[in-house]
């Protein structure tokens, strides 16, 4: 039987409560099999917008956040491609590695409109599903040409931003952060003005 796996790649850093949420929602309405949070190695879009937290840093806090949590598990594919990464190039290795798999590329709407400009898009376009989650204040629009489905999830209005620039502040980011990240960010001095 084909499994079907969700594939949520982000940055993660730090990974947050809405993430989960995601991933959770997809698992859960579409009955997946899995969902794996593939954590960025260089992730394209963001090159030099920010000093990014190494990726096996990034990779611990998220492995250690979804240890407990039956469905959802942290994906180090990417890290282990190396360089920048893309999802053509993910997706391929996947399937190398597990080719009897149904991969569903997991997608909040702001992403989801800017998918033309993704690496090789005319082959994701043909060749990929994706699924679109809503996010806060973006429209419901699909993008022309794409084999989508949707999923609503509870409005969260958290980012990684604004879990960094809280951190900074000196602020608490309990119930926004799990545990477990946010005594790897207290260990390690992330997102601290002076780190």
């Amino acid at each position: 039987m084909t499994a079907r796996i969700g594939l949520l790649g982000g940055t993660f850093d730090p990974l947050h409560v809405a993430h989960l949420v995601v991933a959770d929602q997809v698992l859960d309405q579409l009955g997946l099999d899995e969902v794996r949070l593939v954590v960025n190695h260089r992730p394209w879009q963001k090159e030099g917008d920010r000093e990014i937290t190494s990726s096996a840093r990034r990779l611990e806090m998220v492995a250690a956040a979804l240890a407990p949590i039956e469905g959802l598990a942290a994906s180090d594919v990417e890290i282990c491609l190396g360089g920048l990464s893309y999802t053509v190039e993910t997706l391929a290795a996947l399937e190398k590695d597990e080719p009897d798999t149904e991969w569903l590329v997991i997608v909040g709407a702001d992403a989801a409109a800017g998918l033309d400009t993704w690496h090789q898009a005319d082959r994701l376009r043909l060749e990929r599903e994706f699924v679109v989650v809503n996010r806060p204040g973006e429209p419901d629009v699909d993008p022309p040409g794409w084999r989508t489905r949707r999923v609503e999830i509870p409005s969260l209005d958290v980012s990684s931003t604004e879990i960094r620039a809280l951190v900074a502040a000196g602020r608490s980011v309990r119930h926004l952060v799990p545990e477990s990240v946010i005594h790897r960010m207290d260990e390690w001095g992330l997102y601290r003005r002076s780190s």
